[in-house]
């Protein structure tokens, strides 16, 4: 495809990038930020700006554009057409990249990047943890295959999974020193939810102190393999997330989700709101303090690592596949009202689901039976390809 020259920005210094809208969601009050903003990655800086006025034409998709891909088309088109106004260098490279990629490029460029801008690259590289066990501890789509349902059961086994060996903890404090607050981090009212939950977990890591504090909630979840999240009322009722240690998200950034609603935290899930947004609501609500319940995610994936905040990278012939089950539990702290929320990881690689009676053959049903938005959402759409090479290396 052709595309404009821009001698002065060589392709090579641009590797990585993203959209990330501040409309919706983001920034909802915010009248600086009227269609977007850019967010433009290179090996060494992180660039800011506001995208131009005459392109919020092409950005009514809706909050997330990666999940339309005549969208993608149309941006690109528009771009292209008036390039000659585009006076920033910032700009300059949005169009330059969307006019060097072919479109069957266009999913692998887009997925988890307008959503999930990629972290500044560090001094050092962020070590990965992947855990992967022999055989899946759960295996959610075999009794729930829909991506969205709220799928709540009465808790079964520990609340938590207490870390024996440290591994877990020793994963957390070095996310913690490489990404600081985009880990952890407490809102001012949630300082005695947090404080309460900390003490309910160190109570089953039989930890004989609690520090008390912002850093409560943090130290408590070394201690723990779970993600530990706390959901506390407004004064309009409605349930915001306002303090968490996050270090083993799915695709998700703690510094976008903190402090929004739950409509708003699961705003960039298609079909999410409208068909279970207010089931969610009357549950947070009516939670009693004597009843625990639990739910799970399950998800496809290109790596095994629990951390997954980038975009992927998928190599032209990869082949490899691990299946990524969360198990989340909810339960109500009883001083402060608040929602202790918790996410366990686990992940295994596909192939051992063949051990298991009807595993796969249920898992390719769910995946054929998604619908596109929602196929498009998990990245199966994007793993196509890996899931045939895998089939067929692996005869399955």
């Amino acid at each position: 495809m052709d595309g404009p020259e821009f001698s002065d920005l060589p392709l090579t210094t641009v590797v990585q990038w993203g959209l990330s809208f501040n409309r919706g969601v983001f920034h909802k009050q915010s009248a600086d930020f009227p269609c977007g903003r850019l967010r433009l990655y290179t090996r060494h800086l992180t660039h800011y700006s506001l995208v131009p006025a005459w392109l919020s034409p092409f950005l009514k998709m809706g909050v997330n554009p990666r999940f339309n891909v005549d969208a993608f088309a149309n941006i690109k088109q528009g771009l292209l057409a008036r390039k000659e106004a585009i006076n920033t260098t910032v700009s300059r490279k949005f169009v330059e990249l969307f006019s060097v990629r072919s479109d069957g490029d266009i999913g692998e460029l887009w997925h988890h990047c307008c959503m999930i801008p990629q972290d500044a690259t560090a001094t050092h590289p962020r070590p990965d943890f992947a855990r992967v066990e022999p055989s899946p501890r759960f295996i959610p789509h075999c009794t729930e295959p829909r991506i969205v349902s709220l799928g709540l059961a009465p808790m079964q086994g520990d609340w938590l999974d207490v870390d024996q060996s440290g591994e877990c903890g020793a994963h957390k404090l070095r996310l913690r020193e490489q990404l600081g607050d985009r880990v952890y981090r407490v809102r001012p009212e949630a300082q005695d939810a947090a404080l309460e939950f900390a003490e309910l977990v160190s109570h089953e890591t039989r930890s004989d102190e609690v520090t008390e504090g912002d850093e409560a909630l943090w130290q408590a979840s070394l201690g723990v393999a779970d993600d530990l999240v706390v959901m506390l009322p407004g004064d309009d009722g409605r349930y915001r997330l306002t303090a968490a240690s996050l270090c083993s998200p799915s695709d998700w950034l703690l510094e976008e989700k903190l402090g929004l609603t739950m409509e708003e935290v699961h705003g960039p899930i298609p079909r999410l709101n409208n068909e279970i947004g207010e089931q969610i609501d009357r549950f947070f609500a009516r939670l009693p303090v004597d009843r625990s319940v639990q739910r799970f995610n399950w998800s496809i994936m290109p790596h095994p690592n629990y951390l997954s905040r980038e975009c992927w990278k998928i190599a032209a012939e990869a082949n490899e596949l691990w299946y990524r089950a969360e198990r989340q539990s909810l339960r109500r702290l009883p001083k402060t009202g608040a929602i202790a929320f918790t996410i366990r990881v686990h992940v295994c690689r596909l192939e051992s689901l063949a051990g298991v009676d009807g595993a796969l053959e249920s898992l390719w049903q769910a995946v054929a039976e998604a619908p596109k938005d929602l196929q498009r959402y998990k990245g199966l759409d994007i793993l196509a390809p890996v899931i045939a090479r895998w089939r067929s290396r692996n005869q399955l």
